[in-house]
């Protein structure tokens, strides 16, 4: 009986359970732009499965993508999968298919990926703690950190579970702050004492218009603690202007803990406080459940958000609770006529700024101190409207308060001619000079071609009427003949006025003459002698800046000069020495300038800078600039990059200018700028801004000031290099007269330009094929050659 009953025992025996593997990944997909990298974590939960096991991919991945387990081969359940993206990796969805193999058992899950275009926006989230754990009736502070790649705006965040529904019972979360501007916030998620004691399969949503990015994480509920505890509450997104300071009340919630906590602000990290940040609380010993914070900030701190982390303490029992503190400074602008202006402030976007009391104001807390201006002028002259695209990339350091004026939209005053005879040139060259006006004075002159009176006859055609210096100066016979003009003798009527179409002859012999005196050089260091140019020295008065008192003509050279008299002489009047050279082939131009000026004649030497080397390209269908890594400056001063487009006829009548100036310390080491889409500026009142088409005419921009993709565009990028700061060059630079009260003694510019003719979509067209003029980026009145 007992060997039946054994039969029957073998006979129900179970058979071994089969091998299987389930698969899970966390992040559950991956996206990644050209060129990066991405790290996924395998978790494995095995049955019936011992021993090693084998990771690979069952199916190649797409092109310019590589994966690598590390390790692929383990014992436990972890590893983790390595993503690699080539710069010219295939962009698209895709699926990776991870399998895990071991002798002749094979399991595979699929891992969505998604790869996108090195240029394409992106938004790049992560938690200082993936993994978080809390006690029921607590609060737990987490760090979010928010990177924006090519990409600018306001991001919205919001925490829901991993199936995209709202969070459980017993669970909320706040953002401080929600929509951040820069690029933190922190997270503080609240559990109720009645939440379900499990772990939580939670993501953090980012939005930035309609790019979304997520990140899960789990979060583990831990029973309610029975011991005696406190928590601390204040708000968490705080903002002060550099240099002053605030106060915040803080709360304390006990729960079964009398006596006194122990309150002091520390970094997020528990290290002290950085220089120039200090706090006190009141009390700073809180026996009962309120304190008042106060922060001081001093007025050299740096820019930036601080995370900070208030911290009680009671014995060993420590609670702490984070805060960002937002330190800003102010930039502002006053720009005179403009029509249209907006500001690039922490988050990168561009958005339409309303002035106040005819100023605007932009609050600026990132760590860099960068900003932009963007304004747009219109000027209208002759039937012909000129619209201007200004935009200026600047940091507070170099900049904190610009001032622009818009030209007028057309010149104010009446025009008549001066004419007359300049005598006493004894068969040489003269120069008559009025206002902007200026005429040279040429022994081949012939009465044949009016309005030019025959020699020594002068002609100023359309001067403005009013009162302006009137100026000459009579050249010695240049040797050889043709080449360097030096002036030996002047004539100064200061204070003359033009009231309608004028004679009046001057005499260079006469009592309003006078031999200029001394001998001095103006010498050029590194000139091109197969380069076209010019060089000159001028004398500069208050009212009339065109009186050359050596002259070139033919290419830049070096010069000698003759000094105006100190009796002659009045207060803030200055000697200017302008070199210029220009070279153009292939439809490639490129130029060099170079000024100096000085209050008193003495021996001048200037060097002009080298060529920066650039291009111009169409990334997205807009311009993008770039030029020589390595660019080297010379000497010293303010540098920046100045862009400038222009096109022709882009409507009947109407022309179109951008000029974009960026300053070396908003730069920086980049070397390439892509033109902003100003028509996805958002509108003044929009929240969040997130750049978009969709923004225009809400944001006032209009079609007409958008470069055009098939019309020919003039293009020139121009190192330059100025002794003035920012603030005083930027608005002078464009200025259409003298600034009252300009003095450039000691005055420096240089520049080196390189541009052309740009048009991918069609041929260029016989008539354009022609020299254009050198970039201009001094103002009529100082440069006026």
């Amino acid at each position: 009986m007992t060997g039946i009953v054994l039969v029957l025992l073998a006979g129900c025996t179970r058979p071994t359970p089969q091998s299987s593997v389930q698969i899970s990944f966390s992040p559950t997909s991956l996206t990644l732009q050209q060129g990066e990298t991405g790290d996924v974590t395998l978790n494995l939960v095995r049955t019936s499965l011992t021993g090693m096991v084998v990771l690979d991919l069952a199916s190649p991945p797409p092109a310019g993508v590589s994966a690598t387990f590390e390790p692929n081969s383990i014992l436990g359940n972890t590893t983790v999968l390595r993503v690699r993206t080539a710069g010219s990796a295939a962009t698209g969805n895709f699926t990776l298919r991870v399998r895990v193999s071991q002798a002749g058992f094979s399991q595979t899950a699929d891992l969505p990926l998604r790869v996108e275009q090195a240029s394409a926006p992106n938004l790049q989230i992560s938690l200082d703690n993936p993994s978080p754990s809390i006690r029921q009736g607590q609060s737990v502070d987490l760090l979010l950190d928010v990177v924006r790649v090519n990409i600018g705006g306001t991001v919205v965040l919001g925490l829901e579970q991993q199936n995209g529904s709202a969070l459980p019972s017993g669970l909320t979360a706040t953002f401080s702050p929600t929509q951040p501007h820069s690029t933190v916030s922190i997270l503080r998620i609240s559990v109720a004492p009645t939440a379900s004691i499990t772990p939580h399969q939670l993501r953090v949503r980012a939005s930035l218009g309609s790019l979304v990015r997520t990140l899960d994480f789990t979060l583990t509920v831990l029973p309610a603690s029975p011991d005696s505890d406190f928590q601390l509450g204040l708000t968490q997104n705080l903002s002060v202007q550099r240099g002053s300071s605030l106060s915040e009340p803080i709360t304390i919630t006990r729960n079964s803990l009398a006596g006194s906590i122990a309150l002091s602000l520390e970094r997020s990290d528990g290290t002290p406080l950085p220089a120039g940040l200090s706090a006190t609380f009141a009390p700073q010993e809180a026996d009962g459940t309120t304190s008042t914070l106060t922060i001081s900030t001093a007025p050299d701190l740096p820019l930036r958000d601080y995370v900070l982390r208030v911290r009680g303490a009671q014995g060993s029992l420590v609670r702490t609770a984070l805060l960002i503190l937002s330190v800003s400074d102010t930039v502002s602008l006053t720009a005179s006529g403009a029509t249209w202006v907006a500001a690039q402030g922490d988050s990168g976007a561009w958005q339409v700024i309303q002035p106040n009391a005819g100023s605007y104001a932009l609050r600026i807390s990132n760590a860099g101190e960068r900003y932009g201006w963007a304004v747009v002028c219109s000027k209208t002259e002759a039937g012909l409207t000129t619209y201007q695209a200004s935009v200026y990339q600047l940091t507070l350091g170099e900049v904190r308060d610009l001032a622009l004026q818009c030209p007028p939209t057309a010149p104010g005053g009446s025009f008549s001619d001066l004419s007359g005879q300049l005598s006493g040139l004894a068969g040489s060259y003269g120069q008559v000079a009025y206002g902007a006006s200026s005429d040279f004075v040429d022994p081949a002159r012939t009465g044949n071609f009016p309005p030019h009176p025959a020699y020594p006859g002068y002609f100023l055609q359309g001067v403005r009427q009013g009162t302006a210096n009137l100026l000459a100066v009579r050249y010695q016979l240049p040797a050889p003949p043709g080449t360097v003009f030096e002036a030996d003798r002047a004539l100064f009527l200061r204070g003359y006025t033009v009231a309608g179409n004028q004679t009046l002859n001057l005499d260079m012999t006469g009592p309003d003459s006078f031999a200029l005196e001394g001998s001095f050089t103006a010498t050029l260091q590194n000139p091109d002698s197969s380069s076209e140019g010019l060089s000159y020295l001028a004398y500069l008065t208050s009212t009339t800046q065109t009186l050359f008192l050596a002259d070139s003509q033919q290419q830049a050279a070096n010069l000698i000069y003759r000094a105006i008299p100190s009796a002659r002489r009045v207060s803030g009047e200055s000697y200017l020495f302008n070199a210029r050279e220009t070279s153009f082939s292939n439809l490639n131009l490129r130029s060099r300038q170079v000024l100096r000026g000085l209050a008193s004649p003495q021996n001048i030497t200037a060097r002009f800078l080298n060529l920066p080397g650039a291009s111009l390209t169409l990334l997205d269908n807009r311009p993008r600039a770039s030029w020589g890594a390595s660019y080297a400056w010379s000497g010293s001063g303010t540098r920046l990059f100045s862009l400038q487009l222009a096109q022709l006829a882009v409507a009947p009548n109407i022309n179109l200018e951008w000029d974009l100036h960026l300053s070396q310390g908003w730069l920086g080491t980049t070397a390439s700028y892509h033109l902003p889409d100003l028509a996805q500026t958002c509108a003044a009142s929009q929240t969040p801004c997130a750049p978009s088409l969709s923004n225009a005419p809400a944001n006032g921009w209009q079609d007409i000031w958008n470069l055009r993709t098939n019309l020919e565009l003039d293009w020139s990028l121009s190192a330059v290099q100025v002794s003035l700061p920012l603030r005083d060059w930027l608005p002078l630079a464009q200025s259409s007269t003298p600034p009252s009260g300009i003095n450039l003694d000691g005055f420096s510019f240089a520049a080196a330009s390189d541009g052309g003719i740009y048009n991918p979509f069609s041929p260029l067209t016989v008539q354009r094929l022609q020299n254009m003029g050198a970039p201009r980026l001094l103002p009529y009145w100082l440069s006026p050659r």
